[in-house]
């Protein structure tokens, strides 16, 4: 939870809107909705810059490091950028034990809890009704990635 919110502000501080949703397993996914003018390379690239930068400022805790004997901390996965890479769909229900739920959050509620709180259909549907679609500005996307992509590469 912690090193998601890391991401935010990382985020945040390049002037970058970012979502957030449970993957229905264990992970958590970061959204960045960006304009269709960013290429697959500056994307991926983009990624890599952001999970490297992180894991020099939180040393231990964060890691861009693949294999997991090597890994210390929570791995930010920029690879999942890759070509041909999926991810569980928002609402989806996922095939493990008690059907979890991907379901996306307001960023304030990602905590321990709500992550548990949401991990069934019957839930995610009650939030549908109550908060509407919070997924649906990710699909607006509206972001230019050029910017903050040439501040990482400058080391801003």
């Amino acid at each position: 939870m912690r090193v998601a919110h890391l991401i935010r502000a990382a985020l945040e501080a390049l002037e970058l809107r970012s979502y957030v949703k449970t993957s229905g397993a264990d992970g958590i996914h970061v959204l960045v909705p960006i304009t269709r003018r960013s290429s697959f390379g500056d994307t991926y690239e983009f990624a890599e810059l952001l999970a490297r930068r992180l894991e020099a400022a939180y040393p231990g805790e964060v890691t861009a490091e693949w294999l997991k004997k090597k890994r210390s901390g929570v791995l930010v996965d920029h690879r999942q950028n890759g070509h041909g890479k999926t991810i569980a769909s928002v609402y989806s229900v996922r095939p493990k034990p008690g059907a979890p739920v991907s379901t996306p959050l307001h960023w304030d509620e990602l905590t321990e809890q709500i992550r548990r709180a949401t991990s069934r259909l019957q839930v995610a549907l009650e939030r549908v009704a109550q908060h509407g679609d919070l997924f649906e500005p990710v699909l607006r996307g509206g972001q230019a990635l050029g910017p903050a992509l040439r501040a990482l590469r400058a080391g801003k």
